[in-house]
């Protein structure tokens, strides 16, 4: 079954792709959106930048939150 374990990964890259193309010109790789701001060094390159890096970090925590509010408070059934 771990054979296939790409296939998922990189149908859901080739979506956000697909559907935000049109939108953003699509970087869901940080580094590859600071290496195009670097090279055009235009302003509009650099306005909404901060969100690469501060929104993973952002995710990461309400994340840990969620698991710890939601996901500790399902009881699980032990085996007898």
């Amino acid at each position: 079954m771990q054979i296939l374990a790409p296939l998922p990964i990189g149908f859901a890259v080739f979506l956000v792709h697909l559907a935000t193309i049109p939108i953003t010109g699509t970087g869901i790789n940080p580094a590859r959106s600071l290496g195009a701001a670097i090279i055009y060094n235009k302003d509009h390159a650099w306005n909404d930048h901060w969100v690469f890096w501060v929104g993973p970090f952002i995710g990461a925590a309400l994340a840990a939150v969620y698991h710890q509010i939601i996901i500790r408070a399902i009881p699980f059934k032990t085996r007898d």
